[in-house]
């Protein structure tokens, strides 16, 4: 199956998920990261902005505020090119051309050689830690430019497909996480 009809299948199945389903795997898999030594370590880190659908990034977010740790989240700028920018719970957002909430160009930007560890999105995943995204390619890209980062991705169980399209650029995560378990792939 090509990358555009996976994408496809994967979000109409998100769209079946009760809302049971995603607070209980939610709960899991916050508490498997939240106890990881990298987490619990990591002083500064890149974590996606969760829009609907989507494994709820928020709360991580919180936790890492609550740590002590400077967050940042992703803008994208022409040409496929992304950068962190500092997110603080006063911060403003502002809505990008693809209807994500994004921080301003004015916030301050994190040096890509600074992340500890960086939370990715995905539209699916398997346990190998290969995730198709959403076809942008902007983490990828980014992700080039970092010391490396180690490279979570949370994720729903009930979503995970084994037959990822990889391509050449595509990367592989270091952990994946999901509410049966955590996947330590480093």
């Amino acid at each position: 199956m090509d990358k555009k009809s996976l994408r496809q299948e994967v979000f109409e199945q998100r769209k079946k998920l009760t809302p049971e389903y995603r607070q209980q795997a939610e709960a899991a898999v916050y508490q498997s990261l939240f106890d990881l030594e990298a987490f619990k370590a990591a002083q500064t880190l890149l974590c996606y902005y969760a829009t609907e659908g989507e494994f709820n990034s928020h709360p991580i977010i919180e936790k890492a505020w609550q740590m002590g740790k400077t967050v940042g989240i992703p803008r994208v700028y022409p040409n496929r090119q992304m950068e962190a920018h500092v997110y603080r719970p006063d911060s403003q957002l502002e809505e990008s051309a693809y209807h994500i909430p994004e921080p301003l160009k004015s916030a301050e930007v994190i040096d890509p050689k600074d992340l500890d560890l960086i939370i990715m999105p995905c539209v699916s995943c398997n346990n190998q830690g290969q995730r198709i995204g959403y076809g942008g390619g902007y983490y990828d890209r980014y992700i080039l430019r970092t010391k490396p980062a180690l490279l979570v991705l949370p994720f729903y169980q009930a979503l995970q497909r084994q037959d990822i399209p990889l391509e050449d650029h595509d990367l592989t995560m270091d952990i994946v996480i999901t509410e049966a378990g955590t996947f330590d792939l480093r």
